[in-house]
C-alpha cells in the first residue's frame, strides 16, 4: 500500500447490478474526443484549486511518481477500484467547463452507486471520524 493512498489499492468495492459500466465508459470516451492526447486510456480529471487536470491511466508500479495519484474509479467486473493515474496536462477554464458537462453526466451515473460510496467514506474517514459529525 502507498503511504499516500487512503484506500489499500487492491480493493474493491461492488457495483449494484443496475449499474451499466457501457454506458458509463461512453460518457467518459467524450474526454477521449475533447482531449486526444488521452490516446484512449482510462481518463478523468481533477479541480486542484482554481486549476484542473486531465489524467490517464499511468501503468507504472512502485511507490507513486510525481504528480500521479489513484482515481476510484468503474471498472469492466462491476466493481470500483483505485486506478494510478498521471496527469496529462492543465486545462484552460474553457477546457474545463466543457469537461464538467461531462463529469455531471457521470457523476448522475453514479448517483446510483451511493451505497458504495458510503462505504468508501466510511473506509476513508473512519467510524469516530464520521461519527463526530
Amino acid at each position: 500500500m502507498s503511504v499516500y493512498s487512503f484506500l489499500p489499492l487492491g480493493c474493491s468495492y461492488t457495483l449494484p447490478e443496475s449499474f451499466d459500466f457501457a454506458e458509463y465508459i461512453e460518457i467518459e470516451r467524450e474526454l477521449w474526443a475533447f482531449f486526444p492526447e488521452t490516446r484512449g486510456l482510462r481518463a478523468n480529471f481533477c479541480q486542484l484549486g482554481l486549476t484542473a487536470q486531465i489524467y490517464v491511466e499511468s501503468g507504472h508500479t512502485g511507490e507513486l511518481r510525481p504528480g500521479e495519484t489513484y482515481f476510484l474509479m468503474p471498472c469492466p467486473d462491476g466493481a470500483m477500484k483505485p486506478l494510478r493515474m498521471k496527469p496529462v496536462r492543465r486545462l484552460t477554464l474553457a477546457e474545463f467547463r466543457m469537461a464538467h458537462i461531462t463529469a455531471m453526466r457521470l457523476a448522475d451515473k453514479l448517483a446510483e452507486a451511493d451505497e458504495v460510496m458510503e462505504d468508501v467514506h466510511l473506509d476513508i474517514l473512519g467510524p469516530e471520524i464520521l461519527d463526530e459529525g
